[in-house]
């Protein structure tokens, strides 16, 4: 009798003293921007929470930032660890680059995707992540647009009414009584490279549940960590397109007019 058959038929037991069902809460997933050091660190939270007067802001707010186009789009992704407390740069996979490449190929302005990566921030292991270094990364890559998205994911695990006959023994191979979860949420802001300035966000947000057999629960729990973050970037992705074009088309209709030269401090 292996280990986890061990398991099951203790789980099996206490079910049957207990009830048959379990109701474990889907953990909210984080995907936190604000969180990660990306948009600020403390220092500088520290800084604008002293110096950020009614006039500062008004200034901010009076800014009228338009990316310089055509351009290149700069990607970059942050895999979130510790609930976005401990952020990293992640690599882009081809296929991932491709698709965005397709949500930013009918935006006028915009010619190809490039994606951020540690070699562009200047360095062969992990970044300090900053939203300068992740500037100064897409300023290598010659982009005017820096997109900085972070993905967050949560699953749960429970046993459903079903999960009685799995004193069967024949029912851990047999009965579906185990429901899964998964939920995957995207942040992401877009940023004009020169100034910093955060031109708009979207959000992405997908959610599954399996049924599987006790012996299955770990080959649905892989399929379902593979489609539902698949489906939220699609969601993510599909917020973004309209963002760029709107991007784009106070960019084209300002095409001439000089950029706001006010000097403000850069995040």
């Amino acid at each position: 009798m292996t280990g986890r058959t061990m398991l099951l038929t203790l789980t099996t037991i206490a079910l049957l003293a207990a009830g048959c069902s379990t109701h474990y809460q889907l953990a909210a997933p984080v995907a936190d921007l604000s969180r990660s050091g990306v948009v600020e660190d403390a220092a500088q939270a520290a800084k604008l929470r002293r110096a950020a007067t009614d006039g500062e802001i008004a200034n901010l707010l009076d800014l009228d930032i338009r990316a310089k186009l055509p351009t290149t789009l700069a990607v970059a992704k942050i895999a979130s660890r510790c609930h976005g407390y401990q952020p990293r740069l992640e690599r882009i996979t081809a296929e991932e680059l491709q698709l965005w490449e397709r949500s930013a190929g009918n935006v006028r302005g915009i010619h190809g995707v490039q994606p951020v990566s540690n070699l562009a921030a200047g360095t062969t292991g992990e970044p300090d992540l900053s939203l300068r270094t992740l500037r100064v990364a897409a300023a290598r890559l010659h982009c005017e647009l820096l997109l900085v998205y972070m993905q967050g994911d949560s699953e749960v695990e429970n046993f459903n009414d079903a999960a009685v006959l799995y004193w069967t023994f024949a029912g851990l191979w047999l009965v579906p009584g185990t429901t899964l979860e998964h939920r995957t949420v995207c942040q992401a802001i877009l940023v004009d490279c020169r100034t910093g300035v955060i031109l708009g966000t979207a959000t992405g947000d997908a959610r599954q549940n399996a049924l599987t057999t006790a012996a299955a629960v770990d080959i649905h729990r892989a399929k379902l960590a593979s489609s539902v973050p698949a489906a939220a970037l699609s969601d993510l992705r599909e917020a973004v397109r309209p963002l760029l074009q709107q991007v784009s088309a106070r960019a084209l209709a300002a095409k001439g007019t000089p950029r706001d030269k006010r000097s403000y401090a850069s995040p």
